[in-house]
């Protein structure tokens, strides 16, 4: 009985899992730093470009699944990322 919460798309989100995969050290100190660069460099864009951008990181999040120590996470960062580059 116990309710299940669904998310909304949405900037905090992914952060919320770069700050999980931090926690875990699921990803390198200099990959961490690209995907929030790249992701704080998407919010900014304008409309067109901010999803453009956002399925960019999304690819290269994609590619860190297999070699991370904690790709549960990294697979949940690429599908908000996903998620919000198409919800926009």
């Amino acid at each position: 009985m116990q309710p299940k919460f669904i998310w909304p798309p949405s900037f905090a989100k992914a952060r919320a899992f770069m700050d999980q995969l931090e926690r875990s050290s699921g990803l390198s100190a200099a990959r961490m730093s690209a995907v929030r660069s790249a992701l704080a460099a998407a919010e900014k864009a304008s409309r067109a470009a901010r999803a453009t951008a956002l399925r960019r990181v999304a690819r290269s999040v994609a590619a860190d699944e297999r070699a991370s120590s904690d790709a549960a996470k990294v697979t949940l960062l690429r599908a908000a990322v996903t998620e919000l580059a198409t919800s926009r």
